[in-house]
This record gives C-alpha cells, sequence and structure tokens, in this order.
C-alpha cells in the first residue's frame, strides 16, 4: 500500500511539474512603442474612430504598432480605419512601405480592405496590417491610395511621417 501511495503521489509531482514548466514557457509579444497619426484628404481618409459631422475628417488616429515578437522580430502592425466620404465609384487602400537595415525599401499592398464605394456616401473598412516579421525593419512610412474607379490605376492620395523603429 505504501508503495502504491508514493508512486501516485510522485506521478501527480511529475505532472504538476510539467504542467507548470508548460506554463511558464508561455511568452507573448510585446508592444514597444505605438506611433498614432491620420491622413486626410478629400474624399479620403486614414484614422480611427467615426468621421467628424463638421470637418469630416477622423476624430480619432489611427496607429503603427511597434510589436517585438518573442524572437525579437519586428512585426510593425497598422490598426485603424480606411474612408471614402462623398465619392461615387472610387476605391482606396493603404500601403506600408518598409525601409530595412541596408536601407532597401519594399512596399506590401494590404488588399484585405480595398474597397470601392457603391455610391456617393460615406463608407469604412477597418484595418489590421501586418505584411512583414523582420529583424531588419528600421522605419514605416504609410500611404493612402486611391483610384477613380475598380481596374483604374491607384494614386497616392497622402502619407505619414516616416517612422523608425524604437
Amino acid at each position: 500500500m505504501r508503495r502504491q501511495r508514493t508512486g501516485l503521489r510522485a506521478l501527480v509531482v511529475a505532472l504538476a511539474v510539467t504542467m507548470g514548466l508548460g506554463v511558464a514557457g508561455v511568452a507573448h509579444a510585446t508592444v514597444y512603442r505605438v506611433d498614432e497619426f491620420k491622413i486626410t484628404e478629400s474624399h479620403f481618409d486614414f484614422g480611427d474612430g467615426r468621421l467628424h459631422d463638421v470637418s469630416g475628417r477622423p476624430t480619432d488616429d489611427g496607429r503603427l504598432d511597434w510589436v517585438m515578437n518573442t524572437a525579437g522580430v519586428w512585426e510593425p502592425t497598422l490598426v485603424g480605419r480606411i474612408w471614402i466620404n462623398n465619392a461615387r465609384d472610387e476605391c482606396v487602400r493603404v500601403q506600408m512601405m518598409v525601409e530595412y537595415d541596408n536601407g532597401f525599401i519594399e512596399t506590401y499592398t494590404d488588399t484585405s480592405s480595398d474597397f470601392c464605394a457603391p455610391n456617393g456616401q460615406t463608407w469604412f473598412d477597418d484595418v489590421n496590417f501586418r505584411p512583414v516579421v523582420s529583424q531588419y525593419v528600421h522605419a514605416v512610412t504609410i500611404k493612402l491610395q486611391c483610384a477613380e474607379s475598380s481596374g483604374d490605376p491607384w494614386v497616392t492620395a497622402g502619407q505619414s511621417a516616416r517612422y523608425v523603429e524604437p
């Protein structure tokens, strides 16, 4: 009987230690800095919240979150909303221009949030865009692009400041 209790006790302790190590091994990404900004252009905006009734501009800033994952690698993440205001059939999207430590610049397009306004009212779409995970990210610039209608060429309506990694 004594042997069975000791064996059972050893098994329970071993399971508890294993589970404790498993929980202790969970790590989370860390947000090091948040750059808040708006891009406001005629008929097209990036920000957050809602559009102001008088100015037609976003009430809150959108943001660029500088996230470092558990491997020490940057994951710049754009969060906010893009709007089309009083523009019929026009389209809008965002791009993230990433500058790497070696000076190379790559442009990433958020195709999941681009859309065209079906009429002249106000339309928006939420943005949560993380196109790159790299330890070599040096700086990021956000572009707000528009097109006169679906299939037309995209042009840059406005852009953010250049944000350098923390």
